[in-house]
C-alpha cells in the first residue's frame, strides 16, 4: 500500500522549504527605494504568492484524499493497476488525483487520472486492451490500494 497522506506530507515540507528560501531572498533583496533597476524582492515576492497558491492545492488535495470512491473492480483513483506492453513488460500505476502524479514509490509510479495513460483506462476492467501511438497495451490488474 502507498500512503498518499505521507506523499502529501512530503510535498508540504518541500514546499515550506521552497517558501522559507524565497522568504529570505524577498527579505535580503535591495528594497526599490535602494536599488531601481534590482528586480529580486520583486520576483521572490512572486514566487512566494505562486508556492503559497501550490500549498493550496495540496490542501484540496488532502481533503480529496477522505472521499475515494469504493472499490467496484474498476481503475478508478486509489486502485492499483497492472498494465503490459508486448506480453513481456508489467508496468504497475496507481491512480491519483490530480497534482499527485509522476512519483515513483516502491516501483509503483502514481498515474494523475487526468493524464493520457489515466484517462484511458480510467473506469475500464481488467482484460481491457487499448492503443497509445500504434503500441498496443492490456489492463491485466486492478486491485485496490489498501
Amino acid at each position: 500500500m502507498i500512503n498518499l497522506n505521507q506523499v502529501l506530507k512530503q510535498k508540504h515540507e518541500a514546499l515550506d522549504k521552497q517558501i522559507a528560501s524565497a522568504k529570505f531572498d524577498r527579505d535580503n533583496a535591495a528594497t526599490p527605494s535602494e536599488s531601481h533597476s534590482d528586480k529580486t524582492r520583486q520576483l521572490a515576492e512572486q514566487l512566494m504568492l505562486s508556492l503559497m497558491e501550490e500549498k493550496g492545492k495540496l490542501s484540496f488535495l488532502e481533503k480529496t484524499l477522505s472521499s475515494f470512491p469504493v472499490f467496484n473492480q474498476t481503475a478508478q483513483v486509489n486502485t492499483i493497476v497492472t498494465i503490459s506492453h508486448s506480453q513481456t513488460e508489467n508496468k504497475q500505476y496507481l491512480l491519483v488525483p490530480d497534482g499527485l502524479g509522476g512519483v515513483a514509490i516502491d516501483g509503483i509510479t502514481l498515474l494523475s487520472i487526468s493524464s493520457p495513460l489515466g484517462k484511458q483506462i480510467q473506469k475500464q476492467s481488467v482484460g481491457y486492451k487499448f492503443e497509445i501511438n500504434g503500441s498496443s497495451y492490456l489492463l491485466k490488474s486492478v486491485t485496490p490500494n489498501s
